[in-house]
């Protein structure tokens, strides 16, 4: 099931980070698609608060592909970032594959990924578009098996 979100701002996309967050159980993968700008590290740090993570510390491993946080939940958070990787991702990777099923997982550039990469449910996928003129808008949608539910 996809839910639509239209955020207003970069408070509301962490915020919907955040809703999302106290929903997971801590095996979960994300991935998020979008642009530059759009709002997938926000996103992961709304996560991150919902696990007891300073947000301040969660910024995107663009140049160290992972970023590994603890919460106070005991859960931890895989930060990824495919970004510097781009298209051409050569097979499997030992810094992706060494966090499967021991955490939540965001990955940030996911489009270059292969959905079949990871054998693992559930697992949500978040994509960020810019919305109309306003620099701020964004649409976001969240395909979630199981659905979950924003409020």
């Amino acid at each position: 099931m996809i839910t639509r979100i239209l955020s207003k701002s970069a408070d509301e996309t962490y915020s919907i980070g955040e809703k999302i967050g106290n929903r997971l159980t801590g095996k979960e993968v994300i991935y998020l698609v979008g642009d530059l700008g759009a709002g997938k590290t926000l996103f992961t740090q709304g996560i991150a608060t919902s696990l007891g993570i300073d947000p301040h510390e969660v910024v995107s491993p663009t140049f160290t592909l992972v970023n590994e946080y603890m919460g106070g939940k005991n859960i931890r958070l895989m930060h990824i970032d495919l970004y510097r990787l781009g298209p051409s991702i050569p097979g499997r990777l030992p810094e992706i594959d060494d966090f499967i099923g021991d955490g939540i997982i965001c990955i940030e550039w996911a489009q270059y990924l292969e959905q079949s990469y990871f054998d693992i449910s559930p697992s949500i996928t978040v994509t960020f578009s810019l919305s109309g003129d306003n620099d701020d808008y964004r649409n976001i949608n969240i395909n979630a098996i199981p659905a979950i539910e924003i409020k």
